[in-house]
Parts: structure tokens; C-alpha cells; sequence
């Protein structure tokens, strides 16, 4: 029971750990029904997982190779101890008359997996993958049963329908648009075509927007809310819709929304976008906002409203101009004024005195910064004055070399002070420098500070220039000599200068997530510099992870619904 041209390998099990959890976006998990006896009498109690309990196999297969795949997970019992000597079995029977499969070790229409013993916190998992038989007729139907032995535990079986043919509804892409102006309204042409075998019988348009954004109009069939589950969010409560559209969608069609999904740009967007993607109603996801859950929130406006639906739109694209997921980049034609200041002193008690010293940056808006679609991520670089030698700093700030971070250490003239986003209109963060006045220190001795992003450029949504930069100034008295010692380089009226300014350019390069560095109680050291910092070369944080390896497709292969 094999088929030929097989290119995919079966993934680490860690991977598959993660998507049967539930990480993913494409459906909740499937769990076999608990048993009934008691793990506490009985030894352990197990449950099988699988990502999907019904799935589709393409007839034909568009992309060789890439067959439907059957992916199972076997958590262990956190209250029964450790399952030993499991065996997990997958009975395809009832599929072998229109289906080839390939397993770990697949004979008379069982395969297997070898024995193992499971812990009450481990887990294992494995794949199966479904070719349909080239004379298979589509919408033919059948189960496959996961079974599992053990010496000791008691595992639930489960079963998985395995249906010939496949939904692939897919979504159109919308080019970036720049110069959105605040207190406007966009249109997004959103268009739906189904690339499978089999008709879906309507529809779930799920979307959800950045901050800077909102729906409008709202329609009756949509349910309102907000979801912080999306990848792309990073975290970010978003405001969210779910659109229940009861057209069918025909396999080779195309179709556009009724009405566009409007959306207003409000007075505080930047670096917006907005998600969007289409599931048959069985595969999608369901949220806090979803009426059938229970809850009032996000029920669809009522009246005259207007009710979303689909109207045909000839045939469906070519696969490469489609996506199962699209995001909107909006850049706003909008500013964030980032305005710092700086603290002075007078030092009483001359040489080896310490002075906390309190540099300040706050949002005068009228955006709020958001590093979800950019990444001139915020930073303050602050000049340690000299004469003097820095003892604490905050935790986001780290020595800078003029070309990136460096870990604490003595004898650093600078640090880079990192900003999370979202960074909002009206925020404002103090930064409090410990500093100690060395013997050599003069009368009075100044450093300057100022803004950039974290890798070194320019922060280019910052328009406004005279509040960019501002200075530490501390006076010695008895200092150690009568000049004027200065860290960076002073304009006109004072203050320090630096760089030539900020030119205005919408930044669209998404950017991963970042976490603030943490330097606490380091030691730094006197110096003065006026060095132009021009790269950060410092690692940004991996994030682990993995992907989805049955409900979700990886760059030009796709995985069977």
C-alpha cells in the first residue's frame, strides 16, 4: 500500500507535539472520548489526538507527491503515571478500497508504530499519508481506526472519515497601500475561489485588524469581537469579525463579497493591516465572539443592516496569484512625535558622589507606534557622561559599540535603550542612570541622548526633529578640572544634535517579534562618544516553534482538506 513520487518525510515528533495541542489556527483537535475507569485503579489513561478527524484526499492530486495525511498524538496521563510498552495501531480497512496509505510500517491493512513507553508529561505522535487510487470516484467515503496496547494503561480508540475529494477555498491578494490618511475609509476587494474537487456549502470569512483600523459598515451575518490568538498579532488584542456566508462555492469558481469590507483609518493608525482568510463552516475556527459559543459579544448588528454574501465571479484563479491567508499592509500617512528630555544635577559632594540621573521618552502621537509591520523598532541611545561612570541602568538598556549590543561590561561610553511596542499616544517611559563621579570629572560635563531604532537608523515615522535629542548635565563641584567636558555634539541653543533628521517614508518590512534586552545592575564605565551608530548586530530572540504539519501547507504544496 504505497504510492510513488512520495516527497514529504515524516516530521519531529516535537513538532507534531505542538500542532495536535491546538497551536495552530486550522481546527481544533480531535480527542478520543475519555475512558471510563478510574487511572487511579487502573494505571494510566490515555487519549488519542489527531488533528483533524475528517479529512479530504485531492482526486486529483494537484501536487504529486503531497498526499493527505493522517497525523495522531498520544499524550501521556499526568495523574496515572507512565504507559509502558505502547503499540499504536491504525486500521485502514475501511478505506483501502479507494485509498493507498504509507506508514511507519503498514501491512494487511494495519500499520503500526513500535513499542514505546509513554510518561505521565511525555508524548508521542506520528503521521499516516493517503494517496486516493486513481479510479477512486469523488465523495467516496470511509474510516480509518487508531487502536493503541499497553501492559499497564488504557487507551480510548478513535476513528478518522476519510472522505475522496477536497474543499480548497483560498483568497485573493491585495497589494500594500501607502498614504492612508486618518479619518478615511478603504475598501477591501476580498474575492473567494474554491481550487478543490467538492463544493463548500457557504463559507467563514474570519478577519481581524490592527489598532489603527476599524470595520465599518458592520453586517448582519458578522459576528464582532476581538481575538488575540493570531500569529501575526503577536499577542496583540485585535479587533476581529467572523462572517457566515451561506452561498455555495462551486469547485473552479470564483466569487467577490456582495459589498467590500470597509474599513475606517483612525486618527492614531501607522503600521496597520488587516488578516483575512476563508474555511468551509465545518473547519472553522471558533472564537470568544462567536454567538454559537455561548456569549452576546460580537452578535451582528441588527435593523438595516446589510447581510454579506458571494456573488460568482467567473473562474477561479490560477494557484499562484491565491493565498489561504491574506494581510492588507495599510500604512497611514501619519507621525509618532517621540519626544525625549533629559536630567541635570548638581553634585554636592565632588569625586566618587553617585547622582541618579532620568532620561525620559514619551509618545506626543498622534499615531501609536506598533512593531507588527515594521521594524525600525524604538531606541534610545544615551551617552554616559564623562568624568563619570555608569553603576545601574535600566534592565531594556544595553552597552552599545557603535555597531550593536554588547553584554555588560565595564568601560561602555554608550548604551541603547530598547522600547516594546505598541508604543501608544500620550506613553511615556523613564530611563534612571545610576552614575558615579570619577576624580577626573570636570567642572561640568554633559552627554547627550537621543532616538533611533534599536539597529541603528532612522526612526523615519518621526517627523518632528527638535525634540529628538536632549541631554544628561551633571556639575562637579571642586571638579577635577574647568572645561566643559561633552558627550555628543551640542546645537545652537544647547542641545545635542545628531544625525541629520528623520525623512519621512512609510516603513512596511514585517519584522519578528523582539523582547527587551535585560541589564540590570550591570556595570558600565566613563567615556565619551560621538560615534554614529550605523547597524545592530545583535541577535534578536528565535522564536520556537512549529509549524502545523497536517492542516497547514508549506511554500507551493498543499495539504488535502
Amino acid at each position: 500500500m504505497s504510492f510513488p513520487g512520495r516527497r514529504r518525510r515524516f516530521a519531529a515528533l516535537t513538532a507534531i507535539a505542538v500542532a495536535l495541542l491546538g497551536v495552530g489556527l486550522g481546527g481544533a483537535p480531535a480527542q478520543a472520548e475519555p475512558s471510563s475507569s478510574s487511572a487511579a485503579q487502573y494505571g494510566p489513561e490515555l487519549n488519542f489526538t489527531v488533528s483533524r478527524d475528517k479529512i479530504g484526499v485531492p482526486q486529483p492530486l494537484v501536487y504529486p507527491g503531497d498526499p493527505a495525511q493522517i497525523g495522531w498524538g498520544l499524550p501521556g496521563d499526568p495523574d496515572g503515571g507512565t504507559a509502558k510498552d505502547v503499540v499504536v495501531t491504525i486500521d485502514v480497512s475501511g478505506i483501502a478500497a479507494f485509498a493507498d496509505v504509507q506508514g511507519v510500517s503498514c501491512r494487511e491493512n494495519l500499520c503500526s508504530w513500535p513499542a514505546r513507553d509513554i510518561e505521565a508529561d511525555g508524548f508521542t505522535g506520528g503521521l499516516l499519508e493517503v494517496l486516493a487510487k486513481p479510479d477512486a470516484p469523488l465523495r467516496t467515503t470511509g474510516t480509518a481506526r487508531l487502536t493503541a496496547t499497553s501492559s499497564n494503561a488504557t487507551i480510548a480508540p478513535l476513528t478518522v472519515q476519510v472522505t475522496v475529494g477536497t474543499t480548497e477555498l483560498v483568497v485573493n491578494h491585495l497589494p500594500q497601500k501607502d498614504g492612508a490618511e486618518p479619518g478615511t475609509s478603504l475598501a477591501a476587494p476580498i474575492t473567494v475561489a474554491n481550487m478543490g474537487s467538492l463544493p463548500s456549502p457557504g463559507v467563514e470569512l474570519k478577519l481581524a485588524t490592527t489598532q489603527g483600523l476599524g470595520f465599518a459598515p458592520r453586517f448582519a451575518n458578522c459576528a464582532y469581537g476581538t481575538t488575540d490568538d493570531l500569529p501575526s498579532g503577536h499577542g496583540r488584542t485585535l479587533e476581529s469579525a467572523v462572517c457566515r456566508i451561506g452561498t455555495p462555492v462551486e469547485p473552479g469558481k470564483r466569487y467577490r463579497l456582495s459589498a467590500p469590507v470597509g474599513l475606517d483609518v483612525k486618527g492614531t493608525a501607522l503600521f496597520e493591516f488587516l488578516d483575512y482568510r476563508v474555511n468551509p463552516p465545518a473547519d472553522a475556527v471558533r472564537t470568544a465572539a462567536d454567538p454559537r459559543d455561548g456569549g452576546s459579544q460580537g452578535s451582528g448588528p441588527r435593523g438595516e443592516a446589510p447581510v454579506l454574501t458571494l456573488v460568482p465571479d467567473g473562474e477561479a484563479p490560477p494557484p499562484g496569484t491565491v493565498t489561504e491567508q491574506g494581510k492588507w499592509m495599510i500604512n497611514a500617512a501619519n507621525t509618532a512625535d517621540l519626544a525625549v528630555t533629559g536630567d541635570s544635577a548638581t553634585v554636592e559632594a565632588g569625586p566618587g558622589t553617585e547622582v541618579t540621573l532620568t532620561a525620559k521618552l514619551r509618545n506626543d502621537g498622534p499615531a501609536t507606534f506598533d512593531l507588527l509591520t515594521s521594524d525600525a523598532q524604538i531606541g534610545l541611545l544615551v551617552d554616559i557622561p564623562q568624568g563619570t561612570t555608569a553603576v545601574k541602568v535600566p534592565e531594556r538598556c544595553r552597552p552599545w559599540n557603535g555597531l550593536g549590543t554588547d553584554a555588560p561590561r565595564p568601560g561602555t561610553p554608550q548604551y541603547m535603550c530598547a522600547f516594546r511596542s505598541p508604543f501608544a499616544v500620550g506613553q511615556a517611559v523613564d530611563l534612571p542612570f545610576t552614575l558615579r563621579v570619577t576624580e577626573d570629572a570636570p567642572a561640568t560635563t554633559r552627554a547627550t541622548m537621543r532616538t533611533m531604532s534599536v539597529y541603528g537608523g532612522e526612526l523615519t515615522f518621526d517627523t518632528h526633529q527638535a525634540n529628538n535629542t536632549a541631554q544628561f548635565t551633571v556639575r562637579v563641584k571642586n571638579g577635577g578640572g574647568n572645561g566643559d567636558g561633552n558627550s555628543g555634539v551640542p546645537g545652537p541653543d544647547g542641545a545635542a544634535t545628531g544625525g541629520n533628521g528623520n525623512q519621512p517614508s512609510a516603513q512596511t518590512i514585517s519584522a519578528p517579534r523582539t523582547s527587551s534586552p535585560d541589564a540590570s545592575g550591570m556595570l558600565a564605565a566613563t567615556g565619551n562618544s560621538g560615534t554614529t551608530a550605523v547597524a545592530w548586530m545583535s541577535g534578536t530572540a528565535i522564536i520556537l516553534g512549529a509549524a502545523l504539519l497536517v492542516a497547514t501547507r508549506g511554500p507551493g504544496r498543499r495539504t488535502a482538506r
